[in-house]
């Protein structure tokens, strides 16, 4: 019988098809979903290249601007210093993420190709690429998908090192695992992975190497860790019982159906194959480094802080993803499998790639609103550093000018509009029907002549009294 999952051409084709499809659901998130959230304010704000690196260290960690990032500052000083170069644009923030989105699928590629051949890992890159949460991340300035390609590549170092054990490879793997928790604590559970695979292989001397990698990290990063592990209160990301049926499967792949797909799929190589994946190497490390994150996201949340939420542990889906088509390339070998899972992944990009649960503020769309309204001067609501620094980085800024209230109190303007943050989704799980009370303010002197509600906007027209 004629093979699809084993001949070349055909899975390059199949390849092709995913990754333009992709490609131009990228693309139309890229334009359509080109508004920031408050999240994405605070990247800004911790990453601006306008002012000196003491401001940014202070942002960094909280005052009277924002609050303090739980992420560490070395993702902020990268994307401040891509900024200092190509400009300090929410655009840019986006290509960003971006650029880490393509170079995490070559990651993806090489380290699947520790099992698979060239076209079949090819494959398994391409299918990273569409899924949804990925794609979704892509379009965000947020560390997700900084994360996910330097998890990758301290996975790669780690393998090249167990593959050839000298002085360089094993100075890289400490390097790269000191490196990779500074990026992001909770990648503690795939260097603790490590460790325990190295265990299995009886390979202590590595094994005395990673543990020490561990020890070194805690101990630059000691005042960081205690703050964070202390932080309980007020936290969005505790964990809850439906934790326990879908693993966050339902965020990865897009919807519950999908996510129950990729699941099954996960839980039936893994019986099925066990035998055969035990003596794989790469598979019983994704085995091992899944159920440790699963773990840790469990203990943290019940003993330390609550982590339960999907994007803190995104860096589990490329391993899903190689250990679903892995099982399928090397063991299963059957046609109707594979054809399955191509018709699974065309589909779950197509009804799923603009399906984030919460979208984000249409702000270009305001300022084409408020260009048609005739009119450049602009007053902000909130009027606080997080949000004006926010829009003086959106698309075509440059042709209006943000005023300040002391122009309008001292009749200064003849005509202004007020454009206002009015409940937004992200801070609501049911958007409230009336308006915010921020956004009905009033302005002595000055008669109001047009009003437009608009997504997460109120927009109104001001006129001086005659």
């Amino acid at each position: 019988m004629f093979k699809f999952n084993e001949n070349k051409r055909i899975l390059i084709l199949y390849s092709l098809i995913i990754f333009f499809l992709s490609a131009y659901f990228i693309y139309l998130n890229f334009y359509n979903e080109s508004g920031y959230w408050y999240d994405e304010w605070c990247t800004l704000l911790s990453s601006d290249p306008n002012v000196e690196l003491e401001v940014i260290y202070e942002r960094h960690k909280g005052n009277f601007e924002k609050p303090n990032e739980n992420v560490p500052i070395l993702y902020y000083l990268t994307l401040r210093y891509f900024f200092d170069i190509f400009g300090f644009t929410s655009q840019n923030g986006r290509i960003f993420s971006l650029i880490f989105y393509l170079i995490s699928s070559i990651s993806v590629y090489f380290l699947a190709k520790k099992n698979l051949n060239s076209s079949q890992s090819v494959f398994v890159a391409i299918s990273f690429l569409s899924t949804p949460l990925v794609v979704w991340m892509a379009n965000e300035t947020r560390v997700d998908m900084y994360l996910i390609f330097f998890s990758l590549v301290n996975l790669l170092i780690f393998f090249n090192g167990l593959k050839k054990k000298n002085l360089g490879n094993i100075s890289l793997i400490f390097l790269s695992n000191i490196l990779t928790l500074s990026i992001y604590p909770l990648t503690i559970s795939l260097v603790i992975s490590q460790s325990l695979f190295l265990i299995f292989k009886k390979n202590f001397y590595l094994f005395f190497i990673i543990i020490f990698s561990i020890i070194i990290y805690f101990f630059l990063n000691y005042e960081y860790l205690v703050e964070k592990t202390l932080n309980k209160d007020h936290h969005f990301a505790r964990l809850h019982l439906n934790f326990f049926i879908g693993y966050f499967f339902n965020i990865f792949f897009g919807s519950t159906f999908f996510g129950a797909l990729y699941l099954f799929s996960f839980v039936f190589f893994l019986i099925k194959n066990f035998k055969k994946i035990y003596k794989n190497d790469l598979l019983i490390f994704i085995f091992i480094s899944i159920f440790i994150t699963y773990f840790m996201v469990i203990f943290s949340s019940l003993f330390v802080t609550p982590i339960a939420a999907p994007r803190y542990i995104i860096f589990v889906i490329p391993l899903i993803l190689i250990f679903i088509l892995t099982n399928i390339f090397m063991f299963e070998k059957k046609e109707y499998l594979f054809l399955i899972f191509f018709i699974v992944t065309i589909s779950n990009i197509f009804f799923n790639y603009n399906e984030r649960p919460i979208k984000k503020p249409k702000t270009d769309e305001v300022f084409e609103i408020v260009k048609n309204m005739n009119e450049k001067k602009i007053y902000l609501i909130p009027q606080d550093n997080l949000f004006t620094t926010y829009i003086s980085t959106v698309k075509n800024i440059e042709n209006f000018k943000i005023i300040k209230q002391t122009d309008i109190t001292n009749f200064k303007l003849d005509s202004f509009i007020l454009v206002c943050l009015n409940n937004p989704k992200y801070e609501f799980e049911t958007k409230p029907e009336e308006d915010n009370k921020r956004c009905l303010i009033n302005f002595n002197g000055y008669n109001e002549i047009e009003k437009i509600n608009f997504d997460d906007f109120l927009i109104r027209k001001f006129i001086k009294n005659e």
